[in-house]
């Protein structure tokens, strides 16, 4: 008689010969890597992968990084109906290969470089894209004396791309 070397199944806890890959008796696979019911997770890691990627958990950027690739110029200031305020538009211009939205910015009013008012506007939905320019019109509320605006990007935002 023959003596052969035995294992015990990590499962129904019989024996089995030596090097078995799967029990007879409960159909238990004896090493993990050996079931195929855990080839798709070879499938399913890189897809979470792409979809965390996706979501910008490492794609988000600061913009203070950029600040210096945006460029801001006044297009055309325009008196508003009842006098209170003024609308002026401004060109600004993106530099970055990433799309910037919701943007919060402040504009100065000044009279001959003396500091008359600031206002800050919190967030406004609004979207430049890569390499382009954009237009935005800011109304604001009339300062006497005031004869220039100055217009400062404080924060926008890059989730994607």
């Amino acid at each position: 008689m023959e003596y052969c070397e035995m294992q015990i199944c990590k499962s129904c806890k019989k024996e089995l010969t030596l090097g078995a890959t799967k029990c007879p008796y409960c159909q238990t696979y004896q090493t993990w890597y050996k079931n195929p019911q855990h080839f798709s997770w070879l499938f399913l890691i890189p897809l979470f992968i792409f979809m965390f990627w996706n979501l910008s958990i490492f794609n988000h950027k600061e913009f203070s990084e950029y600040q210096s690739d945006f460029t801001v110029t006044e297009v055309k200031i325009i008196d508003s109906d009842d006098l209170k305020a003024k609308l002026i538009t401004y060109n600004i211009q993106n530099n970055t290969d990433y799309m910037w939205d919701w943007i919060s910015f402040e504009v100065v009013s000044r009279n001959n470089g003396e500091l008359l008012a600031t206002i800050a506007d919190t967030q406004l939905s609004w979207v430049v894209q890569p390499h382009s320019e954009s237009l935005i019109t800011v109304e604001v509320p009339l300062v006497p004396n005031a004869n220039e605006w100055t217009l400062t990007i404080k924060n926008m935002k890059s989730d994607r791309y």
